[in-house]
């Protein structure tokens, strides 16, 4: 018998590198390295006869991502249906760790199975991309290049198992406000997609760890210059690079290993950080749901 329920796990990513290109039609332009980790939000979906319910704490209600991933599902689908959403959250909050985006893309990936699969997967990422700029990503996950407001896509080799720290600061960083301080002064730049591509292939850590790169990286720390005493903190434990992933505020460090990187993050965590032990993983893990 088919269930009328489904469990996602709605994995975080985290950007390896990410720089911005230029401006175009109201938005500023990416290239950036986008990928996906093990830390995850626990997505619960289950039809009903009617109308949409989005649970998610303080986040319920029509204003979460996931609740218009579903109407927008429900709108293309065509018919009288209801949604039920309930969302655990693990993923911190404006920590450009992709959590809204991820929850949403999980919600598109449950509801499309437990409707049998109405909808290929260029017709889910169709719906992604009205969604949100990293929803597309968040649907299929693992390693991409992106580009434009970084929902333009490619695969790009699976890294080796990257182990990682991440910390969040007690603040968060408000997106906008990153991007509107970057464009009172902007740089323009480009990332080495050929050269990541091979330290990728090559399964080089700290070739990776050596080219972590982020446009964004030193307007947010004006804004929350707790991420600098995070990076600090990582390179004194012995991470082989850092770097703020997205607009921040969390910050990632790559360890040698995953004993290390657990010993880091408790580490941390008894100095007062909020810090946990993480890993990369692929997309045929992020399909697995």
């Amino acid at each position: 018998m088919q269930s009328d329920s489904v469990t996602m796990f709605a994995y975080a990513k985290v950007n390896l590198a990410l720089a911005i290109t230029g401006w175009k039609e109201g938005f500023h332009q990416l290239e950036t390295i986008m990928q996906s980790i093990e830390t995850h939000d626990l997505v619960w979906v289950k039809r009903q006869s009617e109308g949409i319910v989005c649970e998610c704490g303080d986040l319920s209600g029509p204003q979460n991502l996931a609740f218009k991933a579903a109407d927008l599902f429900l709108r293309y689908l065509g018919k009288p249906e209801g949604i039920e959403i309930r969302i655990t959250k693990n993923i911190p909050l404006q920590a450009g760790l992709a959590g809204g985006s991820s929850d949403a893309a999980a919600v598109l990936r449950a509801l499309n199975r437990l409707f049998h699969e109405p909808f290929s997967s260029a017709e889910l990422e169709g719906m992604a991309r009205l969604c949100g700029s990293d929803v597309p990503f968040c649907l299929s996950g693992g390693t991409k290049w992106a580009i434009g407001r970084g929902d333009q896509m490619e695969r790009l080799p699976e890294p080796p198992d990257l182990d990682l720290v991440l910390i969040k600061p007690q603040r968060g960083v408000d997106t906008a406000e990153a991007y509107r301080r970057f464009a009172a002064k902007p740089v323009y730049r480009h990332l080495e997609r050929g050269r990541w591509a091979n330290f990728l292939k090559g399964g080089d850590k700290e070739g990776i760890a050596q080219m972590l790169f982020n446009d964004l990286e030193p307007v947010s720390v004006v804004l929350v210059p707790e991420i600098d005493e995070a990076k600090r903190k990582l390179r004194e434990a012995g991470c082989l690079g850092t770097l703020m992933s997205g607009s921040g505020s969390a910050v990632f460090g790559i360890a040698k290993d995953a004993e290390q990187a657990q010993f880091i993050a408790e580490r941390l965590r008894w100095q007062g950080f909020n810090t946990w032990a993480t890993r990369s993983i692929c997309s045929e893990e992020v399909g697995k749901g």
